[in-house]
């Protein structure tokens, strides 16, 4: 049963209220300044599938709440899965391919928010659903200008990660499963656009508003920065991809309803996003003082921290182990870039030998320990998922 779009709409905005609702309760009203949603829901850009049954929200939805004290933060990060899983619980109507994902922090942590697109989106499409209303107005408001080329190549390398957890060998055994894995490709061209327009100091909120910036900035300079990194038919793609993001459909994928010929999309995908990322972070690029360009700095003791943190995790024979194989890592890179950098070498090793070479496994066993390559991916798609959102499933 195909339902109408007013339905999700009425329906969604119900369930969101629902969700702050229970994130307070549970939290506790006395210790919580504000829950808000961020994400494509804030915007009005989800992505649902209704023509099944039941239909397939294919976007997470993406929840913070602002609790007033640190004991209070230490105890909520912990358990934030927990929030999101019960969430989910409250819409038995439709399937969810994508999660809810509920962010803990401090008003002061919103304060320090560094200038990516995610957060300027938070602060220019955020929707507080409870709690003290001008909370965002916390996030500093960042220009276009303010976001870096290397936040662009960040962007990139995330959702190389999110398209080696789809992997690409193997059919969907649904509708369902077929839309979340189109769901992946068309996450990948939309991702590429964002991060184009970073790299030209042009960044907008919205898909539709990006894909239009683009195609207007190409049209009007060829040969200006946005044609060289996203011009040609790889533009065509981010468009057709786009349109799908924005109201998932096979038609909008550009395939029939009685077939449905993946073949190749994932290959095409990663190829292109690959390339993409070799033209963005050559030499003297990601660093690049103007547009978008403060340099990526570097907090060793910010490093340190992190580490910590995740290794604490870990049986102390294991953590001694990493640490003393991760060597100068601990005090130079975050856990998740040296994920980003292995996922980019294993999307690599995949385009380059098929899926079936044996990958080598990294010093350490971190963020993987190598054999083939599904494992090698299985195994860095997990570690990323415990980092990213405190659970793996």
């Amino acid at each position: 049963m195909e339902r109408p779009r007013a339905w999700w709409h009425s329906r969604s905005r119900e369930f969101l209220s629902e969700c702050a609702r229970l994130v307070e309760s549970r939290v506790g009203g006395e210790t919580t300044e504000a829950v808000f949603l961020c994400g494509s829901f804030a915007g009005g850009d989800e992505s649902v599938v209704l023509e099944t049954d039941p239909p397939v929200l294919l976007s997470d939805v993406d929840l913070v709440v602002v609790v007033k004290s640190l004991e209070n933060l230490l105890v909520w990060s912990k358990r934030r899965s927990e929030l999101g899983a019960a969430c989910e619980k409250l819409w038995g109507e439709v399937r969810f391919s994508g999660r809810v994902d509920v962010g803990v922090m401090l008003p002061g942590d919103l304060e320090r928010l560094p200038a990516r697109p995610g957060v300027y989106d938070m602060r220019a499409r955020g929707v507080v659903l409870g709690g003290n209303p001008r909370v965002l107005e916390r996030i500093p408001p960042y220009a276009p200008g303010d976001l870096t080329r290397r936040e662009a190549v960040i962007l990139v390398e995330n959702r190389a990660i999110a398209l080696i957890d789809s992997r690409g060998d193997g059919r969907p055994e649904n509708d369902a499963d077929l839309y979340a894995y189109l769901y992946r490709i068309a996450r990948t061209y939309t991702d590429i656009a964002a991060a184009a327009l970073v790299f030209a100091g042009s960044y907008v909120p919205g898909y539709a508003a990006r894909r239009d910036m683009l195609r207007a900035k190409t049209a009007a300079e060829p040969d200006g920065i946005l044609g060289k990194l996203v011009g040609g038919d790889l533009l065509d793609r981010i468009e057709r991809w786009t349109r799908f993001k924005l109201e998932p459909s096979l038609e909008a994928a550009g395939l029939s309803p009685t077939q449905h010929s993946i073949d190749g999309l994932w290959e095409e995908a990663a190829r292109d996003l690959a390339a993409f990322w070799r033209r963005a972070s050559a030499p003297g690029e990601a660093s690049s003082e103007v547009p978008g360009g403060a340099s990526h700095r570097h907090d060793w003791r910010n490093h340190l921290r992190s580490w910590r943190a995740f290794l604490s995790g870990f049986p102390v024979a294991r953590r001694a182990a990493l640490a003393a194989s991760l060597g100068g890592k601990i005090v130079s890179e975050y856990p998740l870039d040296v994920v980003r950098h292995e996922g980019i070498r294993l999307l690599d090793h995949r385009l380059a030998k098929g899926p079936e070479a044996p990958v080598r496994a990294v010093k350490g066993g971190f963020p993987h320990h190598g054999g083939t390559w599904d494992s090698a991916a299985g195994e860095l798609c997990g570690i990323w998922k415990r980092l990213v959102f405190g659970r793996t499933d």
